[in-house]
């Protein structure tokens, strides 16, 4: 899945408990820990993990919590509509939000306006965060500019994300300056 090795790449790995805003995580930015049994435990301040136990998380709530988040958001049959890029990127957004919080978004997809959708995705979040330290929100742009590139062109995979991305700190450049 696309969207595994996508997170992958802006989460991170973390061995060991961190504190990230309002918890504790670890693996690949997750709050849980999916142990072998399938059990779901929150994550602690002293807790560890393996690569094995995060990819064992994170294909857990994508597939049970934020897959379904989003279908409830958009509806199910607009979300089997989405090509493969799309639902990426949505998948990325709703791991790093919590959830699809954005009407914007929500309502473009409803209305199958996809052509719009990356500028849409870009102006409603381009602004949020801004208690963060400037590095971080600057690169949570360029993954939402990531995100947003990955709506555009329905045939390109994650291969082909480099140039993507440089476009993407272009656009960055771009809303900074105006």
């Amino acid at each position: 899945m696309e969207a595994i090795d996508f997170l992958k790449k802006y989460e991170g790995f973390t061995p060991v408990a961190i504190w990230d805003v309002n918890a504790y995580r670890i693996g690949y930015g997750s709050d849980t820990i999916t142990l072998p049994s399938g059990e779901v435990k929150k994550v602690l301040q002293n807790d560890t993990t393996t690569i094995a136990d995060a990819n064992r998380d994170l294909n857990r709530r994508i597939e049970q919590e934020f897959i379904p988040k989003i279908k409830s958001k958009i509806g199910s049959s607009n979300w089997s509509k989405l090509a493969a890029g799309t639902q990426t990127a949505l998948i990325s957004l709703a791991y790093n939000y919590g959830s699809i919080t954005k009407t914007a978004i929500i309502n473009a997809i409803k209305a199958n306006d996809i052509k719009n959708l990356p500028k849409i995705w870009i102006d409603s979040t381009y602004n949020d965060n801004k208690s963060l330290p400037e590095a971080v929100r600057n690169a949570l742009r360029k993954r939402r500019a990531a995100e947003s590139l990955l709506i555009t062109d329905k045939k390109k995979s994650l291969k082909f994300a480099l140039p993507l991305i440089l476009i993407g700190a272009a656009l960055i450049v771009y809303y900074e300056s105006k």
